[in-house]
C-alpha cells in the first residue's frame, strides 16, 4: 500500500488502530485512552476511510504491517497461562484475583476484594427473599412490642 496513505492517519486513529489489533473491545480502547467510545468509532471509521478497507480488523492489520516494514511497531509477547476452565465460567463474585474460587456466599454488595457488583441471578433473588424476612420480622415484632405496650398501659 502507499505509505502516504498510513501517514495521513491521525495519532488518534494510529492509537486506535493499534489497540484494534491487539483485539481490544470498544469500550476497552476507550477506557484505556479516556476518551468515549463514539469517538473510538469514529477514529476507526475514519482510519477505514483513509485506508480504503471496510473492516477495522483489517485496517488495523494494515496499519501494523506498515509500522513493522519501519521499525515502530512489534506485537505484544504474552508469557503462557494455565486456565482452569471450571474458574473461568464461574462469575466474577465467585473467583478471587487469581481466577480461583472463593469459599462462601458473595455479598450484595463491592468489596475490596471484588469492586463490581456482579451477583448471579439466583444469590440476587435469595438476597431479595432474605431481605423480605427480615422486613416481616422487624415488623411483626414492632407490632407484637406496641400491642404489649398498650396491654400494659
Amino acid at each position: 500500500m502507499d505509505p502516504s496513505l498510513f501517514e495521513r492517519l491521525s495519532d488518534g486513529q494510529r492509537a486506535c488502530l493499534r489497540l484494534v489489533y491487539d483485539r481490544r473491545e470498544i469500550k476497552d480502547i476507550a477506557r484505556e485512552l479516556g476518551i468515549a467510545p463514539v469517538t473510538v468509532n469514529q477514529r476507526l471509521t475514519a482510519a477505514r476511510r483513509h485506508l480504503g478497507v471496510s473492516r477495522s480488523a483489517d485496517a488495523a492489520r494494515l496499519h501494523a504491517e506498515y509500522e513493522r516494514e519501519r521499525g515502530l511497531y512489534s506485537p505484544p509477547i504474552y508469557s503462557s497461562t494455565s486456565i482452569d476452565p471450571g474458574a473461568a465460567a464461574l462469575p466474577l463474585s465467585e473467583r478471587d484475583d487469581e481466577g480461583n474460587r472463593q469459599p462462601g456466599f458473595p455479598l450484595p454488595f463491592p468489596t475490596q476484594r471484588r469492586p463490581l457488583n456482579d451477583l448471579t441471578f439466583g444469590n440476587k433473588l435469595i438476597y431479595a427473599v432474605l431481605l423480605a424476612a427480615l422486613i416481616a420480622l422487624i415488623f411483626g415484632g414492632g407490632v407484637a412490642a406496641l400491642a404489649g405496650l398498650s396491654e400494659i398501659f
